[in-house]
């Protein structure tokens, strides 16, 4: 073989030989010693990974440690297996820590790491980042920047420090109880019909009675009477209710969503420290089958003042929903069952006859002289038409008979009442008679107050001014002698 031809060869092997060596030191780069890059926006490039890249994120700090696993059902914690998770949130954790970007590199191989926050075993936070193909790495973040809007941090195989906005390192100071979703239930969607509310019982500690709700929408077709709310209230009396005041009593189960996570998987003595063990409020709903508990405990905050001091009002409550393992915080708008005055969610109507159902209306008003009127209606209820209208027969149209009815109905109640009133102090009674014989009565005492105590069907109920039975008495008057409805007082 030729000289030449053998150095050929040896040149051959040599290439050859780099070419392998080279190949090999590409393919065992570490990731992580890629070199910093700029991005368009002016950023640099920490950690050049995808937020879907990463298998788990372990996160140590002064709340503890914990792992957010990156799963088929998305991003969660292990622990909390059953509870609702704020995925969304875990993976902004994750876009931090494999997307990590930086506003600036602040010094390149520092000596002094502990005046960043960042030396080893000291950091206000760490985490350990394993990506799916098997890559792993760890990163320290330190104290804020003196910018107020960044903090410090470095990988742990790097003394290179960075700062990095605290709206997307700030995750990694979370405790674990941060990333549980603070939607405790669903809202009603719009596609779906609300459900029918059987039953409902409010317990509070500064009532000496039980609010109680049912169903009445069986009791009355929707033609038969001209209810405000398929709901009534039965105890502590018989109250139709306000559609649109009642409607967070009565549906605020759905939509719940907590203020604050106070304690996962709680034990008694939790219950305990946060007055749940005997409970300032416990509602008990059933509904279509379904029973729903919401116990509601201490006070934890309070309203603050123009010049931000504590008042005596309500802000948070510690509350447990039964279903969801989990102790928190709820504003009071969340939870108005703890703060509501039943007679805020009245309608004002006492009684709901419909017009068209009536068969007569007597009047008595005691005073003297006593008087009494009587109302005889005919009608076509299938046609909803009124046929004709007297009072103690003297000839009413029905537009004037419709307009005094509406008046009728509509007395202001402002109160519940409870006393019960002395017989001789009954001033008027109102008694409403429907074709099928069944009705209302209504009974009006004097309370020497410029108020009266009402009775709905022999129960004391209510309490109103007295003025509406003073114009009450003058509109009857009136329109029994011919008086037009549009002359009526309307206001009292």
């Amino acid at each position: 073989m030729s000289t030449r031809r053998k150095k050929l060869i040896v040149i051959g092997v040599f290439i050859l030989s780099m070419a392998i060596v080279l190949l090999v030191l590409i393919l065992t780069k570490p990731k992580e010693q890629v070199e910093d890059k700029t991005a368009d926006d002016g950023t640099i490039v920490v950690m050049p990974y995808d937020r879907d890249d990463v298998a788990t994120l372990t996160v140590r700090n002064d709340q503890g440690e914990f792992t957010i696993r990156n799963g088929v059902s998305g991003f969660t914690i292990d622990e909390y297996a059953g509870l609702r998770q704020n995925s969304t949130t875990m993976g902004a954790a994750a876009r931090c820590a494999a997307e990590l970007t930086a506003q600036e590199l602040v010094e390149q191989n520092a000596q002094n790491l502990s005046k960043y926050g960042l030396e080893e075993g000291a950091a206000k936070a760490e985490c350990d980042v394993k990506l799916k193909d098997g890559t792993e790495y760890a990163l320290y973040f330190g104290i804020d920047a003196p910018d107020g809007r960044t903090r410090y941090v470095r990988k742990a195989d790097s003394t290179d420090v960075y700062t990095v906005l605290l709206t997307s390192s700030g995750y990694m100071l979370y405790s674990s109880d941060d990333f549980i979703s603070l939607t405790v239930t669903d809202e009603i969607s719009n596609n779906n019909t609300a459900p029918t509310l059987d039953h409902m019982v409010i317990t509070r500690k500064d009532l000496d009675y039980q609010v109680e709700f049912i169903d009445d929408s069986k009791k009355y077709s929707a033609d038969d009477v001209s209810m405000a709310s398929s709901q009534v209230m039965i105890s502590p009396v018989y109250a139709y209710l306000d559609i649109t005041n009642s409607n967070a009593i009565m549906y605020g189960f759905w939509g719940l969503t907590a203020a604050d996570v106070i304690k996962v998987h709680p034990t008694e003595e939790d219950f305990e420290k946060y007055g749940l063990d005997d409970p300032f409020c416990e509602v008990n709903l059933e509904a279509e089958l379904q029973v729903y508990n919401m116990k509601i405990g201490d006070v934890c905050e309070y309203e603050l003042d123009e010049n931000g001091n504590e008042t005596t009002v309500p802000y948070t409550f510690y509350c447990y929903y039964n279903g969801v393992d989990i102790i928190y915080t709820f504003t009071v708008s969340e939870v108005p069952w703890a703060i509501f005055d039943p007679i805020d969610i009245l309608s004002t109507m006492m009684t709901s006859n419909y017009i068209y159902a009536l068969d007569y209306i007597d009047i008595t008003f005691n005073r003297e002289p006593a008087e009494n009127y009587h109302f005889e209606l005919t009608s076509d209820m299938e046609n909803k038409q009124l046929i004709s209208a007297d009072v103690n027969g003297t000839e009413v149209t029905d537009d004037d008979f419709k307009i005094y009815y509406q008046f009728l109905l509509k007395c202001p109640i402002d109160d519940l009442c409870f006393d019960e009133p002395a017989d001789e102090d009954l001033i008027a009674t109102i008694d409403f008679r429907r074709d099928d014989g069944s009705g209302d009565i209504l009974e009006f005492y004097d309370m020497k107050n410029n108020r009266v105590a009402i009775k709905l069907n022999g129960t004391t109920s209510f309490s109103q001014p007295i003025g509406y039975i003073n114009v009450l008495e003058e509109n009857t008057k009136a329109l029994s002698t011919g008086t037009p409805a549009s002359e009526l007082t309307q206001v009292w």
